[in-house]
């Protein structure tokens, strides 16, 4: 069992754009130490703004915090994604506005990668959504769910609506967990609780793989995404019960159907 660790915009770091930048951009590093197993960067592009992706030696996710990117001959709008596998490359371009583009990948490569080389693109409009049963204003939406055959990643999103009786430490034994795989939770709006603390948007989660925890939701709700560079197994909970989560994404949400590049 690891320690978690949190990183907010505050603590973001600015480095050095990958290379393929074209033009003026900033790229902020929320977890990309060595101790990190996970890392996330955010890359804010201005209008005709080129961002390369790739070719890197792990598959890496994007998802489109803020306005919208011209990529692969389409436009992905805020909250599409896209998955530039090994050996890929993906040029992506600030919007009319710019963007905020949030990219995950693992540290360091899988023992057994899968043969990679593809793009894939998902549009908002094209993300599998559904309301979730179990907790009141829950939906969530899938845009990786590590079923690929080229690919390993995985990407959800949770929305949650504020909860009138929420403990003010979020420390119910009821929603005690654990996962199976290192985790990155990235709160894209409102704010996740954990202990007595709130953390807004931009915050960035890493939960090392077995390690037990909860959160609470914040006064404004409660929206994220969820990264892992492998496909999860079971929702261990601290009360003993366990949930197959590939089953419990697959049977409430459906898998995503991506869209190849155009050009």
């Amino acid at each position: 069992m690891g320690k978690i660790a949190i990183a907010t915009l505050d603590d973001a770091r600015p480095v050095d754009p990958p290379p393929g930048f074209d033009g003026e951009a900033e790229t902020a590093a929320l977890l990309d130490q060595d101790k990190d197993p996970l890392h996330v960067h955010l890359h804010t592009l201005g209008c005709g703004v080129v961002l390369q992706i790739g070719p890197l030696e792990v598959d890496c996710v994007g998802y489109v915090w803020e306005g919208g990117i011209d990529a692969g001959g389409r436009r992905l709008a805020a909250t599409s994604s896209f998955v530039v596998e090994r050996g890929a490359v993906l040029a992506a371009s600030g919007a009319d506005g710019g963007a905020t583009v949030v990219t995950f990948m693992a540290a360091r490569p899988p023992a057994q990668p899968r043969s990679g080389g593809r793009v894939h693109l998902l549009p908002a409009e094209r993300v599998p959504r559904a309301e979730l049963t179990g907790s009141q204003g829950a939906a969530g939406g899938m845009h990786a769910d590590a079923s690929c055959p080229t690919c390993h990643v995985w990407l959800h999103e949770n929305s949650l609506a504020p909860a009138e009786d929420e403990p003010a430490d979020a420390a119910s034994e009821k929603g005690v967990h654990s996962h199976s795989e290192d985790e990155v939770i990235f709160v894209t709006d409102g704010q996740m609780r954990l202990g007595q603390r709130l953390y807004g948007r931009g915050s960035a989660i890493a939960i090392p793989a077995e390690t037990l925890y909860s959160f609470g939701v914040g006064p404004e709700g409660l929206k994220f995404v969820n990264f892992r560079a492998g496909r999860p197994s079971e929702i261990r909970f601290k009360t003993g019960g366990t949930i197959d989560e590939v089953a419990y994404w697959r049977d409430r949400v459906g898998s995503p159907e991506y869209l190849p590049p155009a050009s």
